[in-house]
């Protein structure tokens, strides 16, 4: 009898042995499968897009919030694409709730023109992408012109901080110019969607002067801790840089 039961224990143990062989021998046919599975479809053009149509959402969350939008054309010839947007903003919808409440009057106009050359024009990129797929660098040149209406120290009865003053809302024009040095990437989610993600550096001036009518003068508001305000009619230099994510309609 326990001669029988060995037998039926050794003939139970190879009987499991060869379902957990069988098991593991399926799972990696599986998982090699899985891992030789062809990748998505890339997508299909008919033609080399030559006019992208842009959108800029994410200058609307920036503190001179405007809608931004323009367009990039792409010429079949030569190694370069030009770009061009337009925006617009109002401190009345401004993410900032101060500048909401405060200054609702603010407005925002931006200019913005730039030169692209892509990678795949370029040794030693030229076999990576092409023009206006892919990765590209470019010169911008941006141009704000801003109407502001900020609390500012305004001089009654002198010329000097604390003793002869009093904050007022003052109408102050402010216009920036800035050259940007920028990277990005054109990255296809459909044929009639790309997301052109980019980031760049440069220099600019400024030049904020108050409005025409203005009598009082206006004291130096240096001890401010709102360094992002800047002093009435002064001018000066800056370093601007510049990133974002627009949305892209290739035609």
């Amino acid at each position: 009898m326990s001669r029988k039961r060995g037998q039926s224990a050794c003939i139970a143990l190879i009987w499991l042995s060869s379902f957990v062989c069988a098991s593991g021998q399926q799972a990696a046919v599986e998982t090699e499968t899985a891992a030789v599975k062809p990748a998505r479809k890339p997508v299909a053009f008919s033609h080399v897009p030559f006019l992208l149509l842009k959108l800029n959402p994410t200058a609307a969350l920036e503190r001179d919030n405007v809608i931004q939008y323009g367009a990039e054309i792409a010429p079949p010839f030569g190694k370069l694409s030009f770009a061009f947007d337009y925006g617009k903003g109002k401190g009345s919808w401004n993410i900032n709730k101060y500048i909401r409440e405060n200054q609702p009057e603010n407005t925002t106009t931006v200019y913005r023109g730039e030169i692209r050359a892509y990678f795949s024009d370029w040794f030693p990129f030229y076999a990576m992408d092409k023009k206006p797929f892919g990765r590209y660098y470019a010169l911008e040149f941006a141009h704000k012109d801003m109407k502001r209406f900020p609390m500012t120290a305004i001089g009654q009865g002198g010329t000097s901080l604390p003793d002869y003053a009093q904050f007022e809302k003052v109408e102050t024009h402010e216009k920036e110019y800035a050259v940007h040095v920028k990277v990005g990437r054109h990255i296809i989610i459909h044929r009639l969607l790309f997301l052109d993600i980019f980031a760049g550096i440069g220099a600019g001036r400024y030049n904020s002067v108050s409005a025409d009518g203005e009598v009082v003068p206006i004291l130096h508001t240096g001890f401010s801790t709102n360094r992002k305000q800047r002093q009435p009619d002064t001018k000066g230099y800056f370093l601007s840089t510049t990133a974002g994510i627009r949305l892209a309609l290739p035609i």
